[in-house]
């Protein structure tokens, strides 16, 4: 009877012919014997399907040999990658990325793929991974998750199948096209949440850890980049000139230069800056080349999570500060120099931006909040040329 099925994925597909059920190279495939569904012949094709799966798992399976006239057959005869699943598919593009891209990038993608992808797509085989696939990985995410993050989930896949297509694999990349939207939450937490220069004080006064206080002081001052602070060395800092060059920075386990021209570039030193900098040069000038240490093992930070854990949330509940995460002293930087009147090019030449507009737009809110007689200077302007009152 045609649809029968029997033990070990052996089924009656018509009155003609025997599908037998098995999966190779991570996909699932479905292969036809030309013979009547008879008891006889349905033992037959159980005994082939065995063979089959030794043969597979001796790596000597010949699918033309078996199938001959499936298309399958002659597409995977052409092209037999197209039947690896998409773990097998991602990995082996991660390794051939190894050379091509920073190390940072590599992890990244690499936490990316086994953490996010292998475990939602690894099944399924590169030749069925289409559009609908896509829209269904889309889907596992939540609602809290952002466009941008969905995006940054789909690059290293995007590259993966970007080189499928240039191998013959694909005909086409069905991320080609495809724009993840997303409704924005109303209530989005702000990612700029700077201290005040009082509440910069009170955290100042609340470090017990003399490294520690001037680590935070000098970020507070300059507005580095976290990693920029972990690969800060002495020789970087011109004392006569009162400079600091920025030409590296700590990422993920590597020393390498700033992502972009304008990372690479000299800081001017303010007065608490200098302060910090003098005061740290008890402590690890002549330990080492780096500036800054953690106090806890004599050697340079290797991240701001151990900062995170212990004296810098300590220091906030002593301060009675509202916990904000270590990275808002570089924006605490930005904000209060804008709103003390300091030009936002200089600001964007501080910080490493590229461009003006974007220091310019990231803070100009808090400008108005922060200085108490905003809009004074304009009233004056009007008062002495008009005699208004």
């Amino acid at each position: 009877m045609v649809g029968t099925k029997r033990g070990g994925g052996v089924r009656s597909a018509t009155e003609s012919s025997i599908e037998v059920d098995f999966y190779y190279r991570g996909a699932r495939c479905r292969g036809r014997i030309k013979l009547p569904p008879t008891p006889r012949n349905m033992r037959f094709c159980e005994n082939l399907l065995g063979q089959i799966k030794i043969e597979i798992e001796k790596g000597i399976f010949d699918y033309a040999k078996h199938f001959p006239g499936s298309k399958r057959a002659r597409k995977v005869i052409e092209k037999p990658a197209t039947l690896d699943d998409m773990a097998t598919v991602l990995q082996r593009w991660l390794g051939w990325k190894q050379l091509e891209l920073e190390h940072s990038t590599i992890i990244g993608y690499t936490r990316i793929v086994e953490n996010i992808l292998t475990p939602r797509i690894g099944k399924i085989a590169l030749r069925d991974f289409d559009r609908l696939a896509v829209r269904e990985l889309v889907a596992t995410f939540g609602e809290g998750v952002t466009a941008k993050r969905i995006n940054n989930v789909l690059g290293p896949l995007r590259g993966a199948l970007d080189d499928a297509v240039d191998d013959g694999l694909l005909a086409a990349n069905p991320l080609d096209g495809f724009k993840v939207r997303r409704r924005a939450k109303a209530n989005a937490a702000e990612e700029v949440d700077p201290f005040s220069p009082a509440e910069v004080r009170a955290i100042l006064a609340a470090i017990d850890e003399d490294q520690v206080r001037n680590y935070c002081q000098f970020n507070f001052a300059t507005g580095l980049r976290t990693s920029e602070m972990i690969g800060l060395c002495w020789s970087d800092i011109d004392w006569v000139a009162g400079t600091v060059k920025i030409r590296r920075a700590w990422v993920m386990g590597k020393m390498k230069a700033p992502k972009t021209d304008s990372g690479v570039r000299e800081v001017q030193l303010v007065a608490p800056a200098l302060a910090a900098l003098k005061a740290q040069r008890a402590h690890t000038a002549l330990a080492g080349e780096f500036v800054f240490h953690d106090p806890k093992s004599n050697a340079r930070w290797g991240s701001d999570q151990t900062l995170r854990a212990g004296d810098w949330p300590k220091a906030l509940r002593k301060a009675g500060v509202r916990y904000r995460y270590p990275y808002q002293m570089r924006h605490t930087f930005a904000s209060q120099a804008l709103s003390a009147g300091e030009n936002v090019m200089w600001v964007a030449r501080q910080m490493g931006h590229r461009d003006w507009t974007i220091t310019a737009k990231k803070y100009a809110r808090w400008i108005p909040s922060i200085v108490p007689d905003a809009g004074g200077k304009l009233a004056n302007v009007w008062q002495d040329k008009e005699g208004l009152a």
